[in-house]
Parts: structure tokens; C-alpha cells; sequence
């Protein structure tokens, strides 16, 4: 079979799974400040999330914009899957240059349904596409040639994969290592053309928040390395639990025949997330591609049958995995659209709403939001002051304040949303007085 036909097989594999889950899932909290940000982008409102200028860089939010903008509200649905489809196709261009297109296919169809990849294939969230650019550079980095072209390129993936996630600058970091050592004089044409692409957002920070690069994660980075214990008990534990346990071997095992700059890859990748304060196995997402690109590395000699049997057989593990986990841990965020466009459908347009997943309500109504506090003594005291109208309890944000649940939980909803994995309820404030009548 032709490479043409195993990428056709990918992408066709790819779409058909991707199709049957990602309309069930709906927008998680952090999908709600990407989707919203492209909202203002579409809407030529500029880079503002509920009034305030955006603070996460700006490339997801963008595409999510292209998208709004061609096929509606929905469009944010489709940006991620893409990108894994991509993604994928990446991976196995990738491992087709040192393995056969046999395992190159089965290796990346292993990678597309690692759980945590899938799943976060079918959400609104920045690491699969953070992946898909950084592969794309390593990708570039491969070919053979030496070209001017090739190190302008190579800068410009950089940079975007910076401008979708700062820990980007980290994962391509190892790509100039590699001309640095080598003393390649182009490595200043890579350089300069990152700095071409991310200086138009540091301009734009900058003037906004005095901060060349901002990010709402920035208030972290003073807590660096203080929670090293769970990502030993925690993170790790996890991303070993998520891959085919009998390949951890065999990428050890295959680690002499890697090239270095791929080894500083993975050293980069899990260094970050040992060190980063908030402990999160998607923090990870790019050492899977690393265990079976090390575990091929090593099979790629021994007998084939054998080996195309064991990839087989890790690939139909990962999909038992991603669907097990996909129908019993994972919850459906769905009923937040049908809250929000409720709310758009049947408020006026000034009206104020208090919502724990704040970030989604904003996206569906375009209401202003707030967040409910996490100190009960200022709950009263937010919903007069900042003349709350309505509020949103769901069942779905964990971290909704016990008191709010409480204190709605003795009062009629406006209206309820149910359905198999969840509620959510709209009420009046009681803190506020109108003469406006509801639908």
C-alpha cells in the first residue's frame, strides 16, 4: 500500500472517530475564554474577553475566529479536531523517516488515540494545536536541505507555536540548540523570524499590560518547582497509565538510536511540566509521540510480522483505553450552550449574570459575566454592587462554592436544564429590583 493510501486511512480514521464524540462534549471552562476571544475578533470588537483585553496568546483564539466566522457559533467545534488530524499526519511523516510506512501508520494511529490526546482532540483547548506546530518544526527540521527557506520556516512555526502556548518557545528550543552547536551562520534567519512573528503580540501586550508577553498563567511562574512530590504520584502515574504499558521498555531501549536533538526534546517536554506548580498529565501530551517514536526506533530491526502484531495490538488498546474513559470519566458540558443561548434569547442586552463557568455563559449569551466568589461574605455584596440580574448554577464546575449551591437550592428556577450528565439552573437574583418581565 502506498504512503498516499495510509494518510488517506489516517485522515478518514481520524474524521469518522472525531465526528462521533466531539458533538457531545461541549465547551470546558478554558474552551469559554478562547471561543469568547474569537467572538471578539469576529465581531471586530477586538481582543477582549468580557470586557478586558485578552491575556493568553492569540493563535487558537484566532483560528477560532475563521471559524466562527465561516460556520457560525458551532465553528469553534471544528478548529481542534482539525488540528489533530494534522497533528497526526505529522506524526507520521515523522516516524516515516526512520521506520517503515507500516509502523509509521500504526505509530501515529497509537498516538491519536492515547486518551488524553483524544480527549483533548475533542475540546476547545490549546495543547493540541500547540503540538501540531511543534511537530511541524521538527517536521521542517528533518529535511535534508539547508536552505534559507527552511530556517525562515522553521522560525515561523516557532514562533506560532509561542503565540498558541508559551511553553512552545521550550519544545522547538532544542531545534536551535542543534545550528548553535553546529555553528550554522542560518540560524540567525530562524532566530529573526520568530522574533518577526511573535513581535506584533509583544507590541500589543505591551500597550495593554506592560508586559511584553502576558499570560494569565504568568502568576505562577514564582511557584516554579514547588509541587515536585505530585508529579511523581500524580502527573506521571497518569501519563504512564494512558500509554500501552509493554512500550515504556521499549523506548527505553531505543533511546541510543535517537537522534540527540529529539532526546533534548523529551528532556525539555517533561522538565517543564516537573517544574510547572500546577500538576497536569496534558502537560505531557508530547512525550507519547516520543515513547513509541523511541519504542519503533528500537523494533524496526527485529522480525516484522512480530512487531507489526505487537503495534496492532497497542493501537487497539489505546482506542479500548480512550473509549472506556471517554464513557464512564468524562463529563458532557453541553447543557452551558442551551443555558447561554437561553439567556441571550430572553435577556436584554446590558444584562448582567453570575456564573461559576462564567467563561462558557459569556460565550453562548455575549451578557457581561462574573465569576461567583469564593468568600461567602462577599456574595451579597457582588450581586448588589455589580447588579447581578441572573444566576447560573451547574453541576458541572467542581469548584462552584458549596454556600451558592445551598442558598439557590432553596429557590424556584427561571428554568432547568437535565439531562444524563448534568443540570444547570437559571435564577433571578433576589438581590435585585427590576421591572423587567421575563419571557
Amino acid at each position: 500500500m502506498t504512503r498516499h493510501r495510509y494518510i488517506l486511512i489516517l485522515i478518514l480514521a481520524s474524521v469518522i472517530s472525531l465526528a462521533y464524540y466531539v458533538p457531545h462534549y461541549g465547551l470546558i471552562y478554558d474552551g469559554g475564554l478562547y471561543a469568547s476571544l474569537g467572538y471578539s475578533l469576529v465581531s471586530e470588537n477586538g481582543y477582549y474577553f468580557n470586557g478586558y483585553p485578552g491575556d493568553v496568546p492569540p493563535i487558537l483564539p484566532f483560528f477560532l475566529a475563521l471559524f466562527i466566522g465561516i460556520f457560525g457559533e458551532n465553528g469553534i467545534y471544528l478548529v481542534v479536531p482539525l488540528f489533530s488530524i494534522i497533528h497526526t499526519i505529522l506524526c507520521f511523516l515523522i516516524l516515516e523517516k526512520r521506520v517503515s510506512t507500516e509502523l509509521s501508520f500504526l505509530g501515529s494511529l497509537y498516538v491519536f488515540f492515547t486518551p488524553i490526546i483524544f480527549y483533548d482532540s475533542i475540546n476547545v483547548i490549546r495543547e493540541i494545536p500547540l503540538l501540531t506546530f511543534v511537530m511541524a518544526s521538527y517536521l521542517v527540521f528533518l529535511w535534508k536541505d539547508d536552505s534559507y527557506k527552511k530556517h525562515a520556516l522553521l522560525g515561523i512555526l516557532s514562533g506560532i507555536a509561542f503565540l498558541t502556548k508559551s511553553v512552545g518557545v521550550i519544545y522547538t528550543f532544542p531545534i536551535i540548540v542543534y545550528y548553535l552547536i553546529k555553528m550554522n551562520k542560518k540560524v540567525a534567519i530562524n532566530i529573526l523570524s520568530s522574533v518577526l512573528i511573535v513581535l506584533p503580540w509583544a507590541l500589543w501586550s505591551y500597550s495593554h499590560f506592560q508586559t511584553p508577553f502576558v499570560s494569565h498563567s504568568a502568576y505562577l511562574l514564582p511557584q516554579m518547582g514547588s509541587n515536585i512530590t505530585t508529579f511523581f504520584t500524580r502527573t506521571l502515574p497518569i501519563f504512564f497509565l494512558g500509554s500501552f504499558l509493554p512500550i515504556l521498555p521499549l523506548s527505553i531501549l531505543g533511546i541510543k538510536k535517537s537522534e540527540k536533538t529529539f532526546l533534548l526534546f523529551g528532556f525539555f517536554v517533561f522538565l517543564s511540566a516537573f517544574v510547572w506548580p500546577v500538576q497536569e498529565a496534558r502537560y505531557l501530551l508530547a512525550g507519547y509521540f516520543l515513547l513509541v517514536y523511541l519504542a519503533l526506533l528500537y523494533l524496526k530491526d527485529k522480525r516484522k510480522n512480530k512487531v507489526l502484531a505487537f503495534m496492532v495490538i497497542a493501537v487497539l488498546f489505546q482506542f479500548g483505553a480512550t473509549v472506556t474513559i471517554l464513557k464512564t470519566n468524562v463529563v458532557s458540558y453541553g447543557l452551558l450552550d442551551e443555558a447561554g443561548h437561553w439567556l441571550k434569547d430572553n435577556t436584554d442586552e446590558d444584562s448582567k449574570v453570575m456564573a461559576q463557568s462564567y467563561r462558557q455563559i459569556y460565550y453562548f449569551s455575549h451578557r457581561k459575566t462574573y465569576q461567583i466568589p469564593q468568600d461567602p461574605s462577599m456574595f451579597e455584596r457582588t450581586l448588589e454592587r455589580c447588579k447581578i440580574e441572573y444566576v447560573v448554577i451547574d453541576s458541572y464546575e467542581k469548584t462552584t462554592p458549596e454556600y451558592a449551591r445551598e442558598f439557590f437550592g432553596k429557590l424556584d428556577p427561571l428554568i432547568t436544564f437535565k439531562d444524563n450528565y448534568g443540570t444547570v439552573c437559571i435564577y433571578r437574583s433576589p438581590y435585585y429590583n427590576s421591572s423587567k418581565i421575563d419571557n
